[in-house]
């Protein structure tokens, strides 16, 4: 196997990837390269979903997924006006008050750079400086003509931010697609540091795409694979200065388990004594009807998967510079581990004690 990543090094070589929802192929080959050479098979299915394998060599060994969406949101071009200007449309919840000066790029027939014009507020009127710019009046300038701009970037052509990852100096990593790059790099890390020969199930990595559009893929991957049990991770709303506490966790608190009358309660709890038996941080949250991630989804495929939720919380999700502390991601990735040890584990300590 290759030299293992830090957390944060994955991290980043993952935001540099697009994977603009609906688009994750794009970069298919890259990802392969990155994460397939530390697990013992990979498969890909045309709908965007990544399958990352590991074997515990054990026959009919019980299937535990693992699953943390790889796409993230994006802007696809509408129109070119006869400026050679781009006009834009959302790809899954991008804020349009975050565009204006924005530095995208153009994933043409080549990457393109474009800037997203802006009036300079002291050219704007009263009205104009309180007022929001709709998406559909914004232009993105790329430096072409519009004959050159309908070859090099063609309507239908998708639109991400600039990809650039930084480290604060309070530890907090910034940068595009951590929803829910996070979570990937963080789950890579517990399942590439597992013991596979001391458990007693096989797990199933899955880098999904299509989640920013109504979770339209999932479903898929559940019925290829047809789980035992399945744990989700994905991010939530962290306690951002000049936030409201009351809908978001605590930064550095540690992963958050979402206590909901939709997923499998016996496994949430399983969960949450697993934290505190291991002196893992953790949160919980009540999500008492939706989790509105992928967890909603598997739990009711192909005839019903166990299912619970993991969260990392994250600042200002949903925009260029999504941030999350590395220690949230540590203790992730520990409370992963711990619960597949604890829960298949036990049964190989067992057998190895009878043969004795």
């Amino acid at each position: 196997m290759m030299e293992m990543m830090e957390q944060k090094e994955l991290l980043f070589a993952l935001s540099e990837k697009m994977s603009i929802v609906g688009f994750e192929a794009y970069d298919r080959e890259a990802l392969t390269a990155l994460i397939a050479p530390h697990f013992d098979e990979h498969e890909y299915d045309t709908i965007g979903n990544h399958i990352f394998i590991r074997r515990c060599g054990k026959e009919n060994a019980p299937r535990v997924l693992v699953d943390t969406h790889y796409d993230e949101i994006g802007l696809m071009v509408k129109s070119i006006t006869d400026e050679g200007f781009l006009h834009i449309c959302n790809i899954g919840g991008v804020d349009v008050r975050i565009l204006p000066a924005a530095e995208l790029v153009i994933y043409g027939r080549e990457p393109i750079p474009g800037i997203v014009l802006t009036k300079p507020r002291e050219m704007m009127s009263k009205e104009e400086r309180k007022r929001l710019v709709p998406m559909e009046e914004l232009l993105v300038d790329i430096g072409m003509t519009k004959e050159e701009a309908e070859i090099a970037a063609p309507v239908g052509t998708p639109v991400g931010f600039e990809p650039v990852c930084t480290e604060l100096k309070t530890g907090y990593l910034a940068g595009k697609g951590f929803d829910n790059k996070c979570s990937a790099a963080a789950v890579f890390d517990a399942l590439t540091s597992l013991d596979m020969s001391k458990l007693s199930c096989d797990i199933y990595f899955s880098m999904s795409g299509r989640e920013e559009v109504g979770h339209r893929a999932i479903a898929a991957a559940v019925y290829r694979i047809r789980p035992d049990m399945a744990l989700v991770l994905d991010v939530t709303f962290g306690n951002a200065p000049g936030s409201e506490k009351i809908c978001s966790s605590d930064m550095r608190g540690g992963p958050v388990v979402s206590l909901t009358a939709t997923l499998d309660t016996a496994l949430t709890d399983f969960i949450v004594e697993t934290a505190k038996k291991h002196e893992i941080p953790v949160q919980t949250v009540v999500e008492a009807t939706s989790t509105s991630t992928h967890a909603d989804d598997i739990y009711m495929a192909a005839g019903g998967v166990p299912t619970a939720l993991i969260s990392i919380p994250v600042w200002f999700m949903h925009t260029a510079n999504e941030m999350v502390h590395p220690d949230d991601m540590r203790s992730s990735a520990d409370l992963v581990r711990a619960v597949i040890e604890d829960q298949f584990g036990a049964a190989v300590e067992k057998e190895e004690e009878v043969s004795a």
